[in-house]
């Protein structure tokens, strides 16, 4: 059985061949993880989730041809011999998820199905809205600092356009930083435990970077999608589910785990 590697790992183990994952977990995450939705599957699917490589040095210069090449070089182990079952993806792991069935169709000749959740490219309402969460989680700060660093927040949205996600980032990355320096003052701790927090940031905008590297191909809308009341009507594939739960639970919705194994179903059985 394959082992854990740099660029996937094992979230669930069951038959061949496998689904692969694509999303990016990080602290202060406030959705469910396709963890959760794994464990909800009523078929013994095994999945494989993408891990992002470390960003090296800036992580705006982060490139989709980079980490898609990251992520193939360590399919060989993962998927043994096989074709993937799937190939699944989470918001702008969607993005990732398409491309990497674009590259298998053309390695195997033959493209995967590919199943997307709240799928859409990255921008700046994606950040901010993540963003947003990360300065509710830090509760260890007072009310009116909190209010303080999403007012902040607020000016540099104002002062960009949508499409403006490099910008925009950097000024929340220095945001970011800046609460977890009043953080680390709280809690009186070393500011080195702020600076992991901010690395934990720059790898996630490494990646939101990446996925806007990643250019749209028009087989990309045959994909199903599977949507959360927040997100229908995205229009990112032309088949879509919507489900009556929130974005955060999407991924931990019964309902939604045993329409993803219907759709692994019907597709393997019309093969």
């Amino acid at each position: 059985m394959s082992e854990n590697a740099a660029n996937w790992s094992r979230i669930r183990t069951g038959d061949a061949p496998v689904v692969l994952a694509v999303d990016f977990y990080g602290t202060g995450r406030q959705e469910a993880t396709f963890s959760h939705l794994c464990d909800l599957l009523p078929d013994p699917v095994e999945v494989w989730h993408a891990v992002a490589p470390t960003p090296d040095g800036d992580w705006s210069a982060a490139t989709g041809a980079g980490y898609l090449r990251w992520w193939t070089e360590g399919l060989d182990t993962v998927l043994a011999g096989q074709p993937p079952r799937a190939v699944v993806g989470y918001c702008a792991g969607g993005v990732f998820a398409s491309a990497l069935a674009d590259i298998l169709g053309e390695r195997d000749g033959h493209r995967p199905q590919v199943v997307l959740f709240n799928p859409g490219a990255p921008g700046v309402a994606t950040l901010t809205r993540d963003f947003r969460g990360l300065v509710a989680g830090m509760d260890v700060l007072t009310d009116e600092e909190r209010t303080g660093l999403l007012a902040e927040m607020t000016a540099i949205q104002q002062a960009h356009a949508p499409d403006a996600l490099v910008p925009v980032a950097e000024q929340y990355a220095a945001l970011y930083r800046k609460g977890c320096d009043m953080l680390c003052e709280r809690l009186g701790v070393d500011a080195s435990l702020g600076a992991e927090l901010a690395a934990i940031l720059d790898s996630y905008l490494a990646y939101l970077t990446a996925a806007l590297d990643v250019p749209p191909a028009p087989q990309w809308r045959t994909a199903t999608s599977l949507t959360s009341r927040e997100h229908r009507g995205a229009g990112f594939t032309d088949t879509e589910h919507g489900f009556d739960v929130a974005r955060a639970d999407l991924l931990n919705s019964p309902r939604v785990a045993d329409a993803l194994a219907a759709l692994l179903r019907e597709h393997e059985a019309s093969r």
